[in-house]
């Protein structure tokens, strides 16, 4: 009977460790994910920007990704 709060906290022991390693994993993986994402749009965005002819059309465009940006970093705070 003494060995049972024993097997019961290496138990847990191991649940952590299992869900840190897991949540490692995933944070890693979701920071690839975005990484990659974000080079698609920004590939995107520079085949567009090169294909835009008027100085207004690029400020234009240039203003929507500010205001995109900056509602991102209001959402973070």
């Amino acid at each position: 009977m003494g060995s049972m709060p024993v097997f019961i906290l290496l138990r847990s022991l191991v649940v952590r460790l299992l869900s840190s390693k897991l949540a490692g994993s995933l944070v890693q993986f979701l920071r690839r994910t975005l990484a990659t994402g974000a080079s698609h749009i920004a590939a995107a965005l520079r085949h567009v920007w090169d294909r835009l002819r008027s100085q207004e059309s690029k400020e234009a465009i240039l203003g929507c990704v500010l205001c995109l940006l900056n509602m991102h970093k209001k959402v973070e705070t």
